[in-house]
């Protein structure tokens, strides 16, 4: 039984056993995921079809990777925000700080089980939520006409 509602995700692992793995899995939990064959194909879809939650290989072997697809994607999109959960063999605390310093969410160690990334994407949703909620709140009009003039001087009341 999912675990969650339906939700749209992009995923692009390299290889194709770990893909298909992790594909499997994440339909059992009820996410529904579009899967690649690398980041650059990934980023060729978002590109046309934003979607906000991203899981991918840290390296590809090619010259656009995790870590390059997480920079692109933090260059062009602010809102909404997309969030990115990058899988890697890369252990080193330099692999770590280079991927959190490009914008990546979560940097999980492979290899993982299903439960850990399950839980990582769960607090991506929370995230998105939040993050959503925040633009909702202040965009609305009811925020923006209550808010006082900092610069008026208070009302002084007479007794």
């Amino acid at each position: 039984m999912p675990l969650f509602k339906p939700v749209s995700l992009y995923l692009a692992i390299r290889k194709e056993a770990e893909r298909s793995a992790t594909e499997d899995s994440l339909v059992l939990d009820g996410f529904d995921p579009s899967t690649f064959l690398s980041a650059e194909a990934l980023w060729g879809k978002l590109q046309v079809h934003p979607d906000r939650m991203v899981i991918t290989d840290g390296r590809f072997g090619d010259d656009f990777c995790g870590i390059d697809l997480t920079r692109a994607i933090r260059a062009k999109y602010a809102l909404p925000y997309v969030y990115v959960v990058v899988l890697s063999t890369l252990s080193r605390l330099s692999e770590i700080e280079e991927g959190l310093a490009a914008g990546v969410d979560d940097y999980l160690i492979k290899p993982h089980n299903r439960f850990q990334l399950r839980s990582r994407i769960a607090v991506g949703l929370r995230w998105l939520a939040y993050i959503d909620s925040l633009h909702a709140q202040a965009s609305s009009p009811a925020t923006s006409r209550a808010r006082p003039d900092p610069r008026a001087k208070p009302a002084i009341r007479k007794s």
